[in-house]
């Protein structure tokens, strides 16, 4: 995957890197976990990345410029090649048993709530 970076005090040159865009999603939380969907048009399943660390999790995915053969682009309504979103996880959900599929340009993710959040019944002696 070709690297993207954020806008920084010293831009790099086009050939360098390229500025990152973040990527539209919807997200909810229900008894079960939370669920989000996020549309990344254009990207394939190998120019995706997933990253946990920490109650963060970090998606990154790269735009392909390849267009099938026999189609013509009228124009771009979309300039930017990297998508990039940052999301802070509460300490209810648990991370690490992310759920993750990717279909038709959106990457649908669920996060299950953590064993120590789900209540819990208290027998009485």
């Amino acid at each position: 995957m070709n690297t993207c970076m954020t806008p920084t005090d010293s831009a790099p040159t086009a050939e360098q890197k390229e500025l990152v865009q973040r990527p539209y999603f919807h997200a909810e939380e229900d008894e079960n976990g939370a669920s989000l969907q996020v549309a990344l048009p254009g990207v394939s399943k190998e120019d995706l990345k997933l990253t946990f660390h920490e109650s963060s999790l970090m998606i990154e995915g790269k735009r392909s410029d390849a267009i099938p053969e026999k189609w013509k682009t009228l124009r771009d309504t979309n300039p930017a090649r990297c998508y990039g979103l940052n999301i802070r996880l509460t300490s209810r959900l648990d991370g690490t048993k992310t759920a993750a599929s990717f279909e038709d340009g959106i990457l649908t993710l669920k996060v299950p709530i953590s064993e120590e959040a789900k209540p819990r019944v208290i027998e009485v002696k």
